[in-house]
């Protein structure tokens, strides 16, 4: 699944009270400037995708749904009838929020798309801080750590291959955290 950010008006039918009350969301409507929001909104969102929206105070979660157009609203005074259902999931804190994600809320753009798919275990693990020390240790050494502990499984030591086997049940276990 995919993960995208929006930046929401505080008040008014392109605020973020409005869009949790109404359970939607809204790009506005499309002009020459908003183009590439507007594909991102209409045609690359898909149901089932994930969007974080932020007023600048608040920051919420949600599941998205189908695009669809309300006529009704799609005027220059609500400028809102271009819109995506969403089940909103949970109220976040930029206190407890990863690195990363803080870095994709902080761009540019009133709409972005991460630069990559998402699993749910990965939306789970953004939404939380970086353990202590997570990036001080490259994919080289991890790699490196893993392929020792492999073979320390096979030793003929009993001991040494039950540390080994428990290291790696570890690991494992707090990847999927």
């Amino acid at each position: 699944m995919r993960f995208f950010r929006m930046k929401a008006e505080s008040e008014g039918n392109n605020g973020l009270q409005q869009f949790l009350e109404q359970h939607y969301i809204s790009c506005g409507r499309p002009g020459s400037k908003e183009a590439e929001d507007f594909v991102l909104f209409a045609s690359v969102m898909q149901d089932g995708d994930y969007i974080v929206v932020t007023d600048g105070d608040r920051i919420v979660l949600g599941d998205l749904g189908d695009y669809f157009y309300n006529a009704d609203c799609d005027n220059d005074e609500d400028k809102s009838g271009h819109r995506r259902g969403v089940t909103w999931l949970r109220s976040l804190d930029k206190d407890e929020l990863h690195p990363e994600l803080i870095s994709f809320l902080e761009q540019e753009g009133k709409i972005g798309m991460l630069d990559r798919e998402v699993s749910k275990e990965q939306v789970e693990r953004f939404l939380r801080p970086s353990p202590p020390g997570e990036g001080l240790i490259d994919e080289a050494a991890i790699s490196e750590a893993i392929r020792i502990l492999k073979t320390a499984m096979r030793s003929e030591d009993a001991e040494r291959r039950e540390r080994a086997a428990i290291a790696i049940l570890q690991a494992a276990q707090w990847f999927r955290k």
